[in-house]
């Protein structure tokens, strides 16, 4: 046998000394010593003893190595499945915070479904082809049926309300709304107006086929963005012009697009041809200054129903200032001049309205001039002994009512009558 084995005490087979197990029959082997360690290099470089597993762990072996792997296998799915799922569930706390998270839209790379693209920007030909037939120039008369002024307005309901500025239809009896397609309709009455703020909401008598023009919001205006205007400039019928926004003064919107009379009441319009403005004024005395008040001023009579007819609006703020009530004395080869103030920031649409008679002398004849600065010379009756009085006058400046009894140099007249200075606050 060799040096360093011995015979197995069951088997009698050759095993290493110090065995425990016989790698033969598997049984242990009596020592009469602890089993050793390897201490010398010679056995450490032969290497462990190999031992045989038993029969019962070569059984549990592959049964272990399932187990562990079938282990890994549900841990990697249950990790792949976790940040990928949207089904909260146990096991499943960071899915559910991630839903319970609000979405921030403005830090999405990419825009949802319900993300709608921007309006596109309309040119200037665009927007006056698709607003221009919902614009009317309007024809404003006083009592006595002379035609007042003109101005223009736009529809903003599908049942027929015009908008435009208050002050073209102060002091207004009736009046008649001209479309672009060469229709008119009569104005019916006022669903509402605003002296202070300028705007004015009418119903017209007929309906017509025209959409209302799209509201807009003013108040997302910046300086330098582009507006349009549609309007009726001295009556040119649906004229448009173009500009910017060139400042806010106050709520009122002042811009480079010219407007002139007559575009008074006409829509401004931004580059989605919605209306964000109203014309309203323009300075004649600087170079393009122009302006506009927001629609909003008007909303509330949008879309509400004639409450007043025009007759009741003009009564309710026409006011009547007496010029000559009574008798008043012209001397022989003299004149006589009663001085008129006008003031535009209170009064429109001021005019001298009356009725006089002259007595005293031969035939009691006398003339009657109305003259203006800035205006010359509006009214001349020549030499006459009765005769009614109805001048417009400007809108600012001083006038004279003269009594001229120049041309009698030994009779002197007596004039009565009532002349007043009516005008629309």
């Amino acid at each position: 046998m060799e040096p360093g084995y011995k015979s197995c005490p069951h088997c009698a087979e050759p095993i290493r000394e110090g065995a425990v197990i016989c790698r033969f029959c598997n049984r242990t082997v009596v020592q009469e010593t602890a089993a050793r360690t390897l201490t010398s290099a010679a056995e450490f470089k032969a290497g462990p003893i190999l031992r045989p597993s038993s029969p019962r762990r070569r059984d549990w072996l592959p049964i272990l190595v399932i187990a562990v792997v079938g282990i890994l296998i549900a841990i990697i799915a249950a990790l792949w499945k976790g940040p990928l799922s949207a089904t909260p569930g146990a096991g499943h706390a960071p899915a559910r915070a991630a839903e319970a998270a609000p979405i921030d839209a403005s830090k999405s790379a990419l825009p949802g479904p319900s993300s709608a693209p921007p309006p596109r920007e309309l040119s200037t030909g665009e927007i006056f082809t698709q607003a221009s037939p919902s614009v009317v120039l309007i024809e404003v008369f006083d009592d006595e049926g002379h035609k007042r002024a003109l101005g223009s307005g736009f529809l903003v309901s599908a049942s027929g309300s015009v908008l435009t500025n208050y002050h073209v239809i102060r002091g207004a009896y009736s009046a008649i709304a001209h479309f672009q397609d060469g229709t008119s309709a009569s104005v019916l009455g006022v669903v509402g107006y605003d002296p202070g703020r300028d705007v004015a909401v009418v119903a017209l008598g007929s309906t017509n086929s025209q959409p209302p023009l799209k509201i807009g919001n003013p108040g997302l205006l910046s300086v330098g963005d582009k507006l349009v205007a549609i309007g009726s400039p001295e009556g040119l019928q649906n004229t448009t012009s173009e500009g910017i926004v060139t400042a806010f003064r106050g709520a009122v919107i002042q811009m480079s697009t010219p407007i002139s009379h007559g575009s008074s009441g006409g829509p401004v319009l931004n580059t989605r041809g919605e209306v964000v403005g109203v014309a309203v004024a323009m300075v004649a005395a600087g170079e393009n200054l122009n302006f506009a008040v927001p629609i909003t001023w008007a909303a509330s009579y949008i879309d509400g129903t004639p409450s007043k007819s025009l007759t009741e609006v003009a009564q309710e703020n026409t006011v009547a200032e007496n010029v000559l009530d009574g008798q008043v004395a012209i001397p022989a080869h003299g004149n006589r001049e009663l001085n008129i103030r006008l003031d535009a920031n209170r009064m429109s649409n001021a005019e001298i309205h009356g009725d006089f008679q002259s007595s005293g002398g031969l035939g009691g004849l006398i003339r009657v001039a109305v003259v203006c600065n800035p205006g010359g010379m509006l009214f001349d009756s020549g030499r006459v002994g009765f005769g009614q009085l109805h001048v417009d006058l400007p809108a600012e400046g001083t006038c004279q009512l003269v009594f001229d009894n120049s041309a009698s140099p030994m009779f002197g007249r007596n004039v009565t009558g009532t002349i007043a200075l009516r005008y629309v606050k």
